[in-house]
């Protein structure tokens, strides 16, 4: 059994990142910007100390309240310092003038898909985040347009697929997947913010915990603190573009789709400077239960992908429970340590021989998923409550009306259609604007392609200022044509 199928090609999905129609006004430069390798070992104490003998108190949070689920409590650090640099790094290798970045979408056989329209300034950060009350460093790219004359420009939070869970799977490890769409959202005009997540630098110190793999809280976190960094990457090196933080599109696919729909849960307590225009989640998971439960009856990706979910929960809400009530023995001793070092997107290859849900699952799980009682068994249902989209209110209350594009694949095994139109109706009645689009008869990789020209100009509508006053919540149906 495979339960994955490869990665989704971020060069195919680079047209999702749209075109801003209204800014920047500055038109591209000629020529490629100087690549200098350009390291900036920004001291703990820069631009932060000087503010440090004022009574001014630190943000407060509006309503942000830490998990539980048997986990140590802990306290949220003040979110004045969160996003602060710790160093920066331009990847010379992946700045290309819009010329080389036209020939390369010629090369995959892109060309006319959509026009390089700006030079492009690729760098990596590593920057300051939170993590269960505890400062942490985290990495990602930021890719900023070059323009002639200052601007402020759009800014995009891409949220990336899932890539394994290792420091080497992270983009920022310079591969060419991992570059591609974050240039080829800022040759379009945004400033784009792309964290790797917690758990996976890709450059510079090791992480020092497990990638937390659809674990809400720590993933939004430090994905909103990656656009505070965006912003004061551009400040310090004092680029023309300049990341407006209240014109934000949050975009994902797969993983990165609960990642982006978490990310603007969050964003509201967390964030109160970032207001999100729209956000554009393909094939996400938004009701881990259910998944959890799908994957429990059937022989499907979800079957192992939910596992990797559970073990990934597990650790991140402190390893108290038992992980051999859920699993069996030899797979809770066996999946831990192989996830922790496993790059790529196939669950089937982390641990040989499973055939099915029998091959992995206690005789409890496997009965309170038929009797439909996982939602009792705690605190495994409290790890997949808090990280479902309309469960998660014990970390913060009410439900953000940022307008949402949700993009599903009848035939997708592992981020399984049915529970996401369930919540898309919940959600659209309890007041947030949605658009639904399930494509038929096509699984996860094809769903998310097939509608690029929606997503394209869906973000464009939405940085316009065009509303969405109604939920269009449409049947399955032939996407792509």
């Amino acid at each position: 059994m495979r339960p994955v199928p490869r990665p989704l090609s971020v060069l195919v999905l680079l047209a999702a990142c749209g075109s801003p129609a209204d800014k920047p006004e500055a038109e591209a430069t000629d020529s490629a910007t100087p690549g200098t390798a350009d390291t900036d070992d920004t001291d703990d104490t820069d631009d932060t100390d000087d503010t440090d003998d004022t009574d001014e108190p630190s943000p407060v949070y509006l309503d942000l309240t830490p998990t539980a689920c048997g986990s140590t409590p802990h306290t949220y650090l003040p979110i004045d310092d969160m996003g602060r640099l710790v160093k920066h790094e331009q990847d010379v290798a992946f700045s290309l003038p819009a010329t080389a970045i036209e020939a390369l979408l010629e090369a995959q056989g892109l060309g006319g898909l959509l026009e390089a329209r700006y030079d492009v300034e690729l760098h990596k950060v590593r920057y300051i985040t939170q993590d269960r009350g505890e400062e942490v460093e985290t990495t990602g790219y930021v890719a900023l347009p070059v323009l002639d004359s200052p601007a402020p420009v759009p800014t995009m939070l891409w949220l990336h697929p899932t890539l394994g869970f290792d420091d080497a799977c992270a983009p920022t490890t310079g591969s060419l997947e991992g570059a591609a769409f974050p240039v080829l959202a800022a040759t379009q005009g945004y400033a784009v913010a792309a964290p790797d997540y917690l758990g996976m630098n890709g450059w510079g110190a090791p992480s020092d915990r497990m990638h937390s793999w659809i674990v809400a809280e720590p993933t939004a976190i430090a994905s909103l603190d990656s656009l505070r960094a965006t912003a004061a990457l551009a400040e310090t090196l004092g680029t023309a573009a300049t990341p407006d933080l209240e014109r934000v599109i949050a975009l994902g696919a797969s993983q990165g789709g609960h990642a982006a729909i978490m990310a603007d849960h969050y964003a509201g307590a967390y964030a109160p400077e970032v207001q999100m225009l729209g956000v554009i989640a393909a094939i996400p998971v938004t009701d881990v239960q259910a998944v959890a439960r799908y994957g429990m009856l059937n022989a499907v990706e979800a079957t192992v992908g939910l596992a990797g979910g559970t073990i990934t929960g597990w650790d991140w809400y402190g390893r108290e429970a038992d992980l051999t009530e859920i699993l069996l023995p030899e797979v809770a001793a066996e999946m831990p340590d192989a996830i922790a070092t496993a790059c790529g997107d196939d669950f089937g290859d982390i641990v040989e021989g499973i055939e099915g849900p029998e091959d992995i699952y206690s005789v409890e799980a496997l009965q309170r998923a038929t009797d439909d009682t996982l939602g009792d068994w705690e605190p495994w249902a409290c790890y997949l409550r808090e990280n479902s989209w309309l469960g998660s209110s014990s970390v913060t209350t009410g439900l953000s009306t940022v307008p949402k594009l949700i993009v599903t694949g009848s035939e997708d095994e592992l981020a399984y259609a049915p529970p996401v139109r369930a919540d898309a109706e919940a959600a659209c009645a309890l007041g947030v604007p949605i658009e639904l689009i399930e494509c038929e008869g096509i699984g996860r990789v094809d769903a998310a392609v097939e509608n690029l020209p929606l997503y394209l100009s869906w973000a464009q509508d939405r940085l316009n200022g065009i509303p969405i006053l109604e939920c269009d919540l449409q049947p399955p149906s032939t996407c792509g044509e």
